[in-house]
């Protein structure tokens, strides 16, 4: 398989949690605007069960 085989690119985005509390929605509004400006489409959240570790977000898009 070669890299033209590849239908979909991803990208993982790491939100860490402020301070005091968890994420921020301005931070979370900030980053899936950005992505979807860029054509990425949202996949995927990930959440920790440590509210410490942030989240993940997952985006794709076509090649």
């Amino acid at each position: 398989m070669t890299d033209n085989d590849t239908r979909f690119e991803y990208q993982v985005v790491h939100l860490k949690p402020a301070f005091i509390g968890g994420i921020e929605d301005d931070a979370l509004q900030t980053a899936l605007n950005a992505a979807g400006r860029e054509g990425w489409e949202l996949l995927q959240i990930v959440h920790a069960e440590n509210p410490d570790l942030g989240m993940r977000l997952v985006f794709q898009r076509a090649r």
